[in-house]
């Protein structure tokens, strides 16, 4: 299996001609508020910005884009820094020429994939020479040496030393665990935890032998090419597992194989792909996974919505209901859930490039969490444990920001 690269100066943006142009720059991509169906703004990196705000650090820049097809700019190393700003969210798309009206939607509100729009500019503009990023460049650099393969620059053989501290896996099995980079490296008591689970339900997983990064940074990135290699290793990996269901735990991981892929490969995969929270919920309601009811007060927490998750691929429900089976847990939606939900800071290749800058998105996010007044934060995507745990630390504040796999574990 071999994947078709074509290259040609502004191929990318050309494609989404459509898109850009339709664009009426009405603003509602930076400024829009809807109290009424819990809309409180749009970008964060325009609010992060604050009075330097400036269009091109958010959807508005379309007007930038037109003027690119116009013939009237040309991509630059400036434009670069500023394009990879954006956390790519995808919170514009949803409110660009939408209604907000169930029983009235406009043929103009399935326009402008903005998230589409933003990566075919970065793809031009690593094909032009003018990305990736110093930051962005190492990442891609350590996801394809050979001895590592994963963008933290660690050594291909911590990425599996969690194994080492499990039990229940097995090599052949129909469904198959993708580890992902950031758990394994960043965040093993997850994936311990992830274990626990498994045996508590008495099920087991198999592991892919040598798992190679996903390509999710590459991609949002632009850099298509480089991420070739890793897919058709990993697809050749999984296919030797014998599983008929793939599952990660990764948001990013879930998006990239699930609908970045088959883009890549111009074929459907050959298994299933599913997030963990719908794993552990199925795990859950066929009675496998019994969680044990206590005589405690009811726990309050908050769910935050991963952009990855949620805007990206449509998966709201299945971590709220997950929650909702927990015994003595109370799910409190934060004032922006769902589609309106504030991005963390940390996607979009932000935290690593803009570190400052994914921090101050977090605040604003961790803001919205004190308001509540409670302080277990839930989610299911490692970037958003880590950098709302960032913001957490350096606000020395009380907010617990678990995983909901840890949140299970420490039920068990």
């Amino acid at each position: 299996m071999r994947l078709k690269i074509r290259m040609s100066k502004l191929e990318n943006i050309k494609k989404q001609w459509k898109a850009i142009m339709s664009c009426m720059n009405c603003g509602d991509c930076g400024y829009a508020i809807r109290p009424a169906v819990g809309r409180f703004l749009t970008c964060p990196v325009k609010e992060a910005k604050g009075e330097e705000g400036w269009e091109i650090w958010f959807s508005r820049g379309m007007s930038v884009l037109k003027n690119i097809l116009e013939g009237k700019l040309e991509l630059n190393k400036d434009l670069a820094k500023y394009v990879y700003q954006c956390s790519e969210c995808g919170s514009c798309t949803e409110v660009c020429h939408q209604t907000h009206n169930p029983n009235i939607v406009l043929n103009t509100s399935k326009w402008i994939e903005h998230v589409e729009v933003w990566d075919a500019l970065r793809r031009d503009l690593v094909e032009a020479g003018f990305a990736p990023l110093e930051h962005h460049a190492k990442l891609i650099e350590y996801m394809n040496n050979p001895g590592m393969r994963n963008p933290y620059g660690e050594s291909k053989e911590k990425k599996f030393e969690w194994v080492k501290e499990v039990k229940g896996l097995s090599k052949t099995s129909d469904v198959v665990f993708f580890a992902g980079c950031t758990e394994p490296l960043r965040q093993k008591e997850t994936l311990i935890n992830l274990a626990k689970i498994f045996n508590a339900a008495g099920k087991e997983f198999s592991i892919i032998d040598d798992e190679w990064c996903c390509g999710s940074i590459a991609l949002r990135i632009g850099d298509i090419n480089s991420v070739k290699e890793n897919v058709e290793h990993n697809l050749e990996q999984i296919k030797k597992t014998g599983a008929t269901k793939l599952f990660a735990a990764c948001a990013g991981c879930y998006r990239t194989i699930k609908k970045d892929w088959p883009d890549l490969i111009g074929e459907e995969l050959p298994f299933e792909v599913i997030n963990i929270t719908e794993m552990l919920l199925d795990l859950i309601n066929d009675g496998s996974l019994k969680i044990p009811e206590t005589n405690t007060e009811a726990i309050k927490v908050v769910y935050h919505d991963p952009c990855h998750l949620g805007r990206h691929m449509g998966l709201y429900d299945p971590p709220r209901d997950l929650i909702k089976k927990i015994p003595n847990t109370n799910l409190i939606e934060l004032k922006r859930n769902r589609q309106n939900a504030w991005c963390c800071g940390a996607g979009g290749g932000v935290k690593s490039e803009f570190s400052d800058l994914a921090l101050e998105i977090a605040k604003n996010r961790i803001d919205e969490v004190k308001e509540t007044g409670i302080n277990i934060l839930l989610t299911a995507c490692p970037f958003c444990v880590g950098n709302l745990n960032d913001c957490v630390k350096i606000q020395n504040i009380n907010i617990n920001v678990l995983d909901i796999i840890d949140y299970i574990a420490s039920k068990l």
